[in-house]
């Protein structure tokens, strides 16, 4: 082979220069192919050593090394092609002078700014479901290394919080002999969970926090013995408090008997997230009773429930993701019973336990109409009460209806079976109090009305009765109804009373509204022949009376 090439030599003797740890950065300046740099500084075995380039102009790649003072490589180097390259901490083994070799690839040569770091591992201990401990991680680099006892088979989870690290990091566990451990957490956030893991040796464990890069930054790390945590609770008696950590079950046991009702709330949860953590009920047998509550917030409530084994019992709390802090109180109580007296006289029901229901019973016979009527409740909430009416088979007939006000009305509903009625009331959610019950054997009176006759009255005795005014008509007839001197205040726009002409079919012809004293439905003209019916209906709880005229 024949031919012609350009050569070029250089004199690319290594440039040395001093650079100090953790100190200001020192010039990086290649003026030839081939030509690298020593950056010398004093070193100690066992310190750990990180650096950075920055701000590069060499075209290519460069690559990172740490000289020891015989001359040899420690480890490998770092190769990078940006501007900037990170060459992460390694572990000094020899004292003596050391050097940080920059070594442009290829024929690449140019400027950068070169950064050492002091990059020893922040070494504390921890302790398994205690206080949280500092993360404070000052140079690029450096990790944070938080040591406890820990035994084979043994489970442990870790969270970070309150993180200020800038960039990436990885969480996760190293063995007694130094290796690392299970999964790796990665969070590019100011949270992290480790899941619980199962170790697999005794002796002194690490949890490690390894930031990305150059990231530094504070944050709290919390470990956890992640073994379920099963301690009593007293029911109605004082709250208890919980602190879980990730993977962590928290069993909170008491002794229950066939038919006993109880129900659990939750206040003050610091579990982020929705769901945040899972609150359940779990019988002797391990399986669960009822459903689950998914807790979203600072609270969640368990509604009542009945048991159905004897033996000891448990309110379940199982964390979502990350561990946190709640209040539990779990209650016990018998749900209020008694009859209804279904001829309107007051029954004061009271609720002392959330969770807590009222049952009121009644005698009550197919076509009957009930009406009922809860009141001057001081349960708080929206909704704060609901009432339904409920068959003698537990099926429900009417409801639930709720308020959000001191009052709830069911309005005049036909019994569709023979037996013992129940009247429900419901506070929601952990509501407490006092209310007065209603309940009502509604009779609508029907009186005759003569058209150009006199003027009659209506008044109400129980609350839901309606007036079906009967009078004859014919088709073709123009009818004009007249109310005045209502006392059936609805408060505008609420009506107070509807009035309505009613076919002998039974349809309606025309209706009217009113919250004031007076009405007038008409004139309408009559579409039939036979008995016709002005039917008065009050609305809500509301008694009154009112004057009558039809023309």
């Amino acid at each position: 082979t024949t031919g012609t090439a350009t050569l070029q030599a250089y004199d690319a003797s290594e440039t040395t220069h001093a650079i100090t740890v953790n100190g200001a950065p020192v010039n990086v300046v290649t003026k030839v192919p081939g030509q690298n740099g020593a950056y010398t500084f004093a070193g100690t075995s066992g310190t750990e050593i990180a650096a950075q380039l920055d701000t590069s102009t060499i075209p290519g790649c460069t690559t990172i090394s740490l000289i020891r003072p015989d001359g040899t490589t420690l480890g490998t180097g770092t190769n990078g092609c940006s501007a900037t390259i990170f060459y992460d901490a390694h572990t000094l083994d020899q004292t003596g002078t050391w050097a940080l070799e920059v070594d442009p690839q290829g024929i690449g040569f140019g400027t950068a700014k070169l950064s050492a770091y002091d990059a020893t591992d922040q070494l504390r201990s921890i302790t398994l479901n205690g206080g949280a401990v500092n993360v404070n991680i000052t140079q690029p680099g450096q990790n944070s290394t938080f040591t406890f006892t820990g035994t084979s088979g043994q489970g442990v989870s870790a969270q970070l919080t309150a993180g200020t690290i800038t960039g990436c990091y990885d969480l996760y566990l190293v063995r007694p002999n130094g290796s690392q451990f299970g999964t790796v957490a990665n969070s590019c956030t100011d949270v992290a969970v480790l899941d619980a893991q199962t170790l697999d040796a005794n002796g002194t464990w690490a949890v490690v926090v390894d930031p990305e890069g150059a990231a530094k930054g504070q944050a709290q790390l919390q470990a956890f013995d992640t073994a379920d945590q099963v301690l009593p609770i007293t029911l109605n008696g004082a709250p208890r408090n919980v602190n879980l950590g990730p993977g962590q079950l928290g069993a909170y046991t008491f002794t229950g008997a066939v038919g006993q009702q109880v129900s659990a709330q939750v206040t003050n949860s610091t579990f982020s997230g929705c769901t945040g953590f899972v609150l359940r009920l779990r019988r002797p047998d391990n399986s669960q009773l009822g459903s689950s509550v998914n807790g979203c917030g600072a609270n969640a409530f368990l509604d009542s429930l009945t048991l159905d084994q004897a033996g000891t019992w448990a309110f379940v709390i199982e964390p979502a993701t990350s561990g946190g802090s709640l209040t539990l109180q779990g209650y016990t109580f018998a749900d209020g019973t008694g009859p209804a007296d279904i001829g309107g006289k007051n029954d004061k029901v009271v609720f002392s336990k959330p969770g807590q229901n009222a049952k009121l019973t009644f005698a009550g016979t197919a076509g009957q109409r009930i009406s009922v009527y809860v009141s001057q409740s001081t349960i708080t909430g929206c909704p704060a009460l609901a009432v339904s009416l409920v068959r003698p088979n537990g099926t429900v007939l009417v409801g639930p209806v709720s308020s959000c006000t001191d009052s709830v009305w069911i309005d005049a509903s036909t019994l569709d079976a023979t037996g013992t009625w129940t009247v429900l009331i419901d506070p929601q959610g952990t509501g407490t109090g006092l209310a007065n019950l209603q309940t009502y054997n509604v009779v609508d009176v029907a009186p005759s009305l003569k058209p150009g006759g006199p003027i009659k009255s209506f008044t109400t005795i129980d609350r839901g009765l309606n007036a079906r005014f009967k009078f004859a008509g014919t088709i073709g007839d123009s009818r004009t109804v007249t109310i005045t001197g209502s006392t059936f205040g609805g408060g505008c726009p609420t009506p107070g009373i509807v009035v309505s002409f009613v076919r002998p079919g039974g349809t309606v012809l025309s209706s009217a509204a009113t919250c004031g004293k007076t009405l007038t439905l008409g004139p309408s003209v009559l579409d039939a022949t036979g008995n016709w019916t002005v039917f008065v209906d009050p609305q809500g709880p509301a008694k009154g009376t009112l004057i009558i005229k039809l023309n």
